[in-house]
C-alpha cells in the first residue's frame, strides 16, 4: 500500500473511496466538491464537501484515513440523520450535535456497516481530541462540556480530555441513553436532558477550604518549608486564574508548550450560564498543513451557510 500521495492522486481516492461507500451503505451516489473555503465536512442529499488540496502537495496515509474518516461520518449522517430538528438554544444544539454524532458512529459500528469502521471513526475523533489537547487550556469551562461529552459517549474514542468532577454521573447516563435512541428527535430529547442536569450544577467554583486551628501553626512554624510552599502556591493559582477568566477558553499559541492536559480535573462542574454558547463539537476539516489549495473546484460554499447536520449555525475549529 502506498504511503504518500500527491494531491491529484489523493482527490480521486477519496472520491472513489466515497462512491463505494455509498454503494456498502445503500446510498445514493454522491458528488465530492473540493474547496478552500470548507471549514467542516458537510453534506446534503448529494453533494458533500471537503477541504481542498493542491495538485502537488504531498499527503501521508495518515491523512488518507483522517478524509476517509470524514466521508463516512458525513454519509452516517445521510443515513441516519433527521436534518432540519434544531433548538432554540445554541448550547443545547450543541449538546444535540454532540450526541448525534456519537449515535450515528456507534450505531454503525454496532452494525458493522464497513470492515473498519471502527478503525476509521476512532482515529478521527483522536485526531480531533489530540488537537484539542493541544488548545483548550481549560476544560472546566462549561463551554466545552460539549465537546468532552462527544468524547465521552463514543466507546471507540481512545483519547479521552479531563473532565471536571460532577460531569462523570450525568455524561454516563447520557451515554446510555444516547444508545438506545431510534431517530434524531431521540437524541435531542437526550441533549435537553444533559442540559437540564447541566443547569443544576453549582454556579461557581467553590471556595478553597484554608486549614484551620493547630494545622495553621504547625504550617507557620516550618519556616523553610512555608516559604518554598507560598512560592509554588502562588504560581499554580494565578495561572489557573488567568485561563479561567476570559468568557472562552484559550487556545494554546504555536511554539508555545501545550497546556497541562489535567487542566479540568481536580475542579468543580459547573452550570453554564443562561445564553451562553458552546465551542462546536462538528470534526473540523481543514487541508493538513503546507497542503491547502489556493484555489477550489466547488462553484459555491453555499452549503456552509445553511444546517446540513443538526445545528443552524457556521461551524468553527475546536477551541477557536
Amino acid at each position: 500500500m502506498k504511503t504518500k500521495y500527491f494531491g491529484y492522486e489523493f482527490r480521486p481516492a477519496v472520491t472513489l473511496f466515497a462512491h463505494k461507500t455509498c454503494e456498502s451503505l445503500g446510498l445514493d451516489p454522491v458528488e465530492i466538491e473540493w474547496s478552500e473555503y470548507t471549514q467542516t465536512a458537510c453534506i446534503n442529499q448529494h453533494t458533500m464537501i471537503l477541504a481542498n488540496v493542491r495538485d502537488d502537495a504531498v499527503l501521508t496515509l495518515s491523512d488518507l484515513q483522517r478524509y476517509t474518516g470524514f466521508v463516512v461520518h458525513e454519509l452516517l449522517h445521510r443515513k441516519y440523520t433527521t436534518f432540519g430538528i434544531n433548538h432554540r438554544e445554541q448550547y443545547v444544539r450543541t449538546l444535540h450535535n454532540a450526541i448525534e454524532d456519537a449515535w450515528i458512529e456507534h450505531k454503525a459500528i454496532q452494525a458493522n456497516l464497513t470492515g473498519n469502521i471502527a478503525v476509521l471513526l476512532g482515529a478521527l475523533i483522536d485526531g480531533m481530541t489530540t488537537e484539542g489537547l493541544a488548545q483548550v487550556s481549560d476544560w472546566s469551562n462549561p463551554a466545552q462540556y460539549p465537546y468532552v461529552l462527544a468524547v465521552y459517549a463514543r466507546p471507540h474514542a481512545t483519547i479521552k480530555v479531563p473532565m471536571a468532577e460532577g460531569l462523570a454521573p450525568i455524561f454516563e447516563e447520557a451515554t446510555r441513553r444516547t444508545h438506545l435512541c431510534k431517530s434524531s428527535r431521540d437524541t435531542l430529547a437526550v441533549a435537553v436532558w444533559v442540559y437540564a442536569q447541566l443547569s443544576n450544577l453549582p454556579t461557581e467554583q467553590p471556595e478553597p477550604v484554608q486549614p484551620e486551628g493547630d494545622d495553621a501553626t504547625q504550617g507557620d512554624g516550618n519556616q523553610q518549608g512555608d516559604d518554598q510552599g507560598q512560592g509554588e502556591g502562588q504560581g499554580e493559582g494565578e495561572g489557573q486564574e488567568g485561563e479561567g477568566q476570559g468568557d472562552t477558553p484559550t487556545r494554546g499559541e504555536k511554539g508555545s508548550p501545550s497546556p497541562d492536559k489535567d487542566q479540568g480535573k481536580g475542579k468543580v462542574a459547573t452550570a453554564p450560564e443562561k445564553g451562553s454558547e458552546a465551542m462546536e463539537v462538528e470534526p473540523t476539516n481543514k487541508a493538513p498543513d503546507n497542503t491547502g489549495s489556493h484555489g477550489s473546484f466547488s462553484q459555491a460554499s453555499a452549503m456552509q451557510k445553511n444546517a446540513y447536520h443538526v445545528t443552524t449555525r457556521k461551524r468553527f475549529p475546536l477551541g477557536a
